[in-house]
């Protein structure tokens, strides 16, 4: 297989788990050109981990920023730092991956065999799981998303800094008439628990920025309710999404154009007029 790709990693105070997911990218069947890694402030031993890693593997660069605390904001940033080390570089692809993940061997092999075959896929990954638990994600995950690269300049090369930037690509390949997908079959260990307090909120946040239809945010926020029994932080969701709308003073929180908006709330309501014509016809029968 000769087309390329390259690995963007963000990581943060991330001993514990950061050398099991290097070894898992150095290692794949199909190597990445170069995997990058923004240490945004680590305090722990992070950056020492990650200098040996360098030192014994010529693919791995590694972007030192200093600590200002966590703050889930600067995750695309730090993405897009990763993608401006690589400007000089062309490859086929691109992958982002958390410090957390722990990839098989032929993870990246999978994805770009999938993606070459059908062109019109331009986002895809693997089912993250915990502890042997598949988490069956119904759309391609973030940490583990394969990219094309090609794709991503035509959308201006780089992520947008606000809340709901993973899935605005998925939304944008879809609305410029590409397709993305979830290999049911390809899994990877997700280690770190997802979701905080301050991560839900910006999960909120996100689907106002996004332009998601009403009812099917509400049904998100339940749906993840039913889900997690978690009423914590499903009321941090709604608070998100109510901050944003009520035009909070946060830029992370500003809505996407409208006309992005209106075709997402336009593909989700006709999502709800097929969960609504599916329960009619049930009930029917």
């Amino acid at each position: 297989m000769s087309l390329s790709y390259w690995v963007a990693v963000v990581a943060k105070n991330a001993a514990s788990r950061i050398t099991s997911t290097m070894t898992s990218l150095v290692n794949q069947t199909v190597q990445p050109s170069r995997i990058v890694v923004v240490n945004d402030g680590s305090t722990d031993r992070t950056s020492e981990i990650l200098t040996r890693a360098s030192r014994e593997h010529s693919i791995i660069e590694v972007v030192e920023l200093p600590d200002k605390g966590y703050d889930i904001r600067r995750v695309p940033s730090n993405v897009n730092l990763a993608i401006d080390a690589v400007r000089d570089e062309r490859t086929d692809y691109f992958m982002i991956s958390g410090d957390d993940s722990t990839y098989p061997p032929d993870y990246a092999q999978s994805l770009i065999r999938e993606m070459s075959a059908f062109r019109k896929v331009v986002v895809a990954s693997g089912q993250p799981s915990q502890a042997g638990l598949v988490l069956h994600e119904h759309s391609p995950s973030g940490s583990g998303r394969m990219v094309c690269t090609s794709f991503m300049e035509n959308v201006g090369g780089r992520f947008p800094i606000r809340a709901g930037w993973e899935a605005w690509l998925l939304y944008k390949a879809i609305q410029m008439g590409f397709e993305t997908k979830l290999l049911d079959d390809l899994t990877y260990e997700h280690v770190r628990p997802r979701g905080s307090g301050h991560q839900f909120t910006y999960w909120g946040a996100a689907m106002y920025t996004l332009g998601y239809h009403p009812l099917y945010a509400l049904g998100r926020i339940g749906r993840h309710l039913a889900k997690l029994k978690s009423g914590k932080s499903s009321l941090a969701l709604l608070r998100g999404y109510l901050m944003a709308a009520l035009r909070s003073s946060d830029p992370f929180a500003a809505p996407f154009d409208s006309t992005f908006r209106e075709f997402v709330a336009a593909q989700q309501r006709r999502e709800i007029g097929r969960v609504v014509a599916s329960a009619i016809s049930r009930g029917i029968g």
